[in-house]
């Protein structure tokens, strides 16, 4: 496997929820290697330890990748703060990713933030597959929109019922 660090700019940034934010960067060669499951390890400024970030899209034809990530301590909530056109520092494709096989019949199954790196091996798996999403309660849902938009037949549970 092979793996790299490099600088990459920040080409978009979304909160989703309270907690939870979309980052796109500028990443060309990652972008041409991830795999759907993959991860990447980005260097916080202030912090010794990399934050380990599940990869939710590599976009090849654009050259860039997606993170999806959850706040939850200071390291994830100074990189929550990293504003578009800054670079972070990521060491990636780390893992080995989900086996896919296009035209084949999947079922994809996570909840909370393990959804996100669900989305990649969903959308290359295409119009066979299902996604069954779990989540707290209607406001913790994310990427639901994204699934769907994927031809991906999207079944959505909240712990509440809501």
């Amino acid at each position: 496997m092979k793996y790299d660090a490099m600088r990459c700019r920040v080409l978009s940034r979304d909160r989703l929820t309270k907690t939870v934010y979309d980052y796109t960067v500028e990443a060309p060669a990652f972008a041409k290697i991830a795999k759907p499951g993959q991860f990447a390890h980005i260097r916080v400024p202030g912090h010794v330890l990399r934050r380990p970030i599940s990869i939710c899209e590599a976009d090849a034809a654009n050259g860039a990748l997606r993170f999806v990530f959850e706040v939850r301590g200071a390291g994830t909530e100074t990189l929550s703060e990293t504003p578009v056109g800054r670079e972070m520092d990521i060491l990636a494709p780390l893992g080995n990713g989900f086996p896919v096989q296009p035209g084949e019949k999947a079922l994809f199954v996570g909840g909370g933030i393990g959804v996100p790196p669900l989305l990649g091996a969903a959308k290359a798996a295409g119009k066979n597959s299902v996604a069954a999403l779990g989540f707290r309660n209607r406001g913790a849902v994310i990427l639901e929109e994204d699934f769907r938009v994927a031809g991906v037949e999207t079944r959505v549970a909240t712990d509440d019922g809501s």
